[in-house]
């Protein structure tokens, strides 16, 4: 639903949701979306990460996590830290392998939260193959001043922007991404902010899903090109959108 680039390098490979209670989260999202996930423990904490999605999920019980952290791919993680500071972002922490793996995250010039990393390669699979999610991760929507995010990801990860059209303030970018300058479109100063979309097939069955399950569905509008949207909370209380390109088709 955006365009692709010719090399992996600087696309989506994992999002980060941040989730009260993970292992709750996980039954929540494997009922409504029927995601499957691998629970892991690491620092005390339970996270799971998505095992049947085409971008990994990873649902973090930490409070102090911000609520959607995109994961980038990195050939050279160093190389690509150094051109996130060169071009006015922060890197937080990170651990680099030898060989220019590892990971580093920290934030974009207007305070958006990364991580970079190089991922690993997974061997042959066995067993029963996992069955087909009900959603996939459709956008990582990043509301963020449009010239300087095409400056920073255009040099830290090289990013193409795309307008939509001539009058939006929309830009594609790389696949699973977009860039909504929402401060030019309201002619107001807007905080940058990050939101995770799941696309599924049909908007308003998993809407009614939503609320059975014991969270809460927004109203469907069609404000995203020809897509129909509406804002989520699960049970707990962690916000997510849900996309489609019909309602009730």
């Amino acid at each position: 639903m955006t365009a692709t680039t010719t090399t992996t390098e600087g696309t989506l490979a994992m999002v980060h949701l941040r989730v009260a209670d993970a292992d709750r989260a996980m039954a929540f999202f494997g009922r409504l979306l029927d995601w499957e996930g691998e629970r892991v423990e690491f620092e005390g904490r339970v996270n799971y990460y998505t095992t049947n999605t085409e971008v990994t999920v990873r649902l973090i019980a930490d409070p102090q996590a911000p609520a959607v952290v995109p994961n980038y791919r990195a050939d050279a993680v160093p190389v690509v830290t150094a051109r996130i500071e060169a071009a006015g972002g922060r890197i937080e922490s990170s651990e680099l392998t030898a060989d220019g793996g590892g990971w580093a995250r920290g934030s974009d010039d207007q305070g958006l939260p990364l991580l970079v990393y190089r991922p690993r390669p997974h061997g042959d699979a066995v067993g029963e193959p996992p069955r087909a999610p009900a959603g996939e991760v459709g956008l990582v929507f990043l509301r963020a001043d449009a010239e300087r995010a095409r400056h920073f990801y255009g040099s830290a990860l090289g990013w193409a922007f795309e307008r939509v059209h001539p009058g939006s303030h929309y830009f594609d970018t790389v696949r699973h991404v977009g860039v909504f300058d929402e401060g030019a479109a309201a002619g107001r100063p807007v905080p940058p902010s990050t939101t995770l979309y799941v696309e599924v097939p049909r908007l308003a069955p998993f809407l009614a899903a939503v609320e059975a399950l014991g969270g809460s569905a927004g109203p469907a509008a069609q404000d995203m090109g020809p897509y129909v949207t509406a804002m989520c909370v699960d049970d707990q209380g962690t916000v997510f959108g849900l996309m489609s390109d019909t309602l009730d088709g």
